[in-house]
């Protein structure tokens, strides 16, 4: 009897430490309650839901678990069963404010505002004003108030004078106006009929499909269109945008802008030949077609073309082309290239051009000079040897056409072919117009600038860019400065001849002082610079220190403090 009773004990103690550890708190359901919080946390809220509805079956009709598993639906997005959760608790508890608050916000969610404002109403004459939760309950009452009735709106469309309207679209991107037709069908039904609105098709690199694109030309009929522009874009697509435009007869475009594009080259001319009659601007950065092509057969399409953008592209064989003439109207070019001839070939068929830009990696400036000091109209000259340099994107050019004589911007870069005897000869010829002079990495140039500085001088100059002329010294920089005080931007970084000295010189002499350019000049300190701000404090926009290494750090905050953080550019490098 004995051993029998003892045998049958022993499964009841096999459980035994199994019924512990469900019972540990003594309560069940408060277990599951706390792996349904732990869940919760950890965002998995469909098992929160199951184990807070486990908790409910354990231990029925309790507020807390409720209102969590109200709290899990509404992040599952499952409202109608959060609203039921939150109804039940009000039901069994219309004095707890739980319940309201979980209702009103579900409401709110499903944008029942005026239902919410009704629950948070009856929330307020029920629920204690003593309640922690009572102040809460009024704010969430007002906000969805608020949203209830909102103010009156007004469609501008249905006020303002069409002339307005086409003002106010005609100042948003190409991006902007598409976004504005699924604002109402009065937004849609203006922009898709009106003519500015496929003007300027700017798809930039976005790789919109060749069905949209279509569907664009068709609102606009070919007619409205004057620009487009892509970028990136494979030879097959080029083919059938190309294409495009002839079948939707866009006859009127004026301005092709493609960068980075991979042209046929019998798909463009063809294009031109048909609907190109207009073009007058045109631009085929770093694309796979060449200068020679460009010369052959765009030019010859394109009568009427005055800006043309050819950077980034090769050159090709132009020899049969140097043996006759094609003379353009081009007034803005600018173009990469390579061997003196045709350079000399394009600037001799290009004499009208006011501004130029040339990039090269083997035509100095020197073997081009007689031409470029003889270009009769030209008003600005960017010339840059070598690759090192960022080429400047800016397009379309500024629109500076004129048949006033007289180089007004002369810009050199990484030439050691600029001396101080071509200098000479652009200051000497120009000195009366020129404002804007730039010589960077110009290794071979020498103090000319500062004899030229006193006679013939420089009346009219307002931008000067002396950066890394290590071959000016204190006193040099003294003469160019005292002799030109119109300058208004001046940039000497790299410069170890300015000194407190020279920045004394701009703080009497200039007149008006727009941008500043100090970085790298280890011999100022903050005594020059303090005088350079107390002068020039009222028109600086611009300050760069960059890597001043004998100004302190208190003139620095000095110098923060009184023009601001925008204006003063202050970096080290570690």
């Amino acid at each position: 009897m004995y051993k029998r009773k003892q045998i049958s004990a022993e499964p009841s103690k096999i459980k035994q430490p199994k019924l512990a550890a469900i019972n540990s708190s003594g309560e069940p359901w408060k277990q599951v309650f706390s792996d349904a919080n732990t869940a919760f946390r950890e965002n998995k809220f469909k098992e929160s839901v199951a184990l807070f509805s486990r908790a409910l079956g354990m231990y029925p009709n309790h507020i807390t678990i409720m209102d969590c598993r109200a709290a899990a639906y509404e992040k599952l997005n499952e409202l109608d069963l959060a609203l039921k959760d939150a109804l039940s608790i009000i039901k069994l508890a219309p004095k707890e404010a739980r319940g309201y608050l979980r209702a009103g916000k579900v409401l709110s969610l499903q944008q029942k505002h005026k239902q919410a404002v009704s629950v948070y109403k009856r929330a307020l004459t029920r629920v204690d004003s003593q309640d922690k939760r009572y102040l809460q309950i009024k704010s969430m009452m007002a906000i969805a108030e608020k949203k209830a009735s909102p103010p009156p709106s007004f469609d501008f469309m249905r006020i303002l004078p069409y002339d307005i309207i086409s003002l106010i679209f005609s100042m948003l991107s190409f991006d902007r106006r598409i976004q504005c037709t699924g604002v109402s069908q009065t937004w849609r039904g203006f922009a898709l009929g009106w003519s500015g609105m496929w003007r300027d098709l700017d798809f930039g690199d976005r790789k919109v499909s060749y069905a949209t694109i279509k569907k664009y030309l068709g609102y606009a009929k070919g007619r409205h269109v004057r620009r487009l522009a892509m970028m990136d874009a494979d030879q097959n697509r080029m083919k059938k945008i190309l294409q495009l435009l002839i079948d939707e007869n866009c006859q009127y475009i004026e301005d092709l802008d493609f960068v980075r594009c991979e042209i046929p080259t019998t798909s463009l001319p063809r294009m031109l030949r048909l609907v190109g009659k207009h073009v007058k601007s045109m631009r085929v950065d770093e694309c796979d077609i060449q200068v020679a092509t460009v010369f052959k057969e765009v030019l010859p399409r394109c009568t009427l073309l005055t800006h043309l953008s050819m950077l980034g592209i090769e050159t090709g064989d132009m020899e049969d082309l140097r043996q006759n003439t094609l003379p353009s109207l081009v007034s803005h070019l600018r173009l990469s290239i390579s061997g003196e001839a045709n350079l000399n070939w394009i600037l001799a068929q290009c004499r009208g051009v006011n501004v130029l830009e040339v990039k090269t990696t083997d035509v100095p400036i020197r073997d081009a000079f007689i031409k470029l000091m003889t270009m009769p109209y030209l008003k600005e000259m960017h010339y840059t040897v070598g690759s090192n340099y960022r080429v400047n994107t800016r397009w379309p050019l500024p629109d500076r056409t004129t048949t006033t004589p007289g180089l007004e911007t002369c810009s050199v870069r990484g030439d050691m072919s600029f001396t101080g005897e071509l200098l000479a000869g652009v200051i000497r010829k120009e000195y009366q117009n020129l404002k804007h002079l730039s010589m960077l990495d110009c290794t071979s140039m020498d103090t000319t600038l500062a004899r030229l500085a006193m006679d013939p001088g420089l009346p009219c100059l307002e931008v000067l860019e002396i950066d890394k002329m290590i071959v000016l010294e204190e006193w040099n920089l003294h003469t160019i400065i005292s002799s030109c005080p119109t300058i208004q931007e001046l940039s000497m970084s790299w410069n170890s001849g300015v000194t407190d000295s020279v920045l004394s010189d701009i703080q009497t002499v200039t007149k008006k002082l727009r941008r500043l350019d100090l970085s790298h000049c280890n011999s100022i300190t903050g005594v020059g610079l303090q005088q350079v701000v107390q002068a020039h404090r009222e028109t600086l926009e611009k300050l760069k220190l960059n890597n001043c290494q004998r100004i302190s750090s208190d003139a620095i905050r000095w110098a923060y403090d009184v023009l601001g953080r925008r204006v003063v550019e202050c970096k080290y490098d570690n």
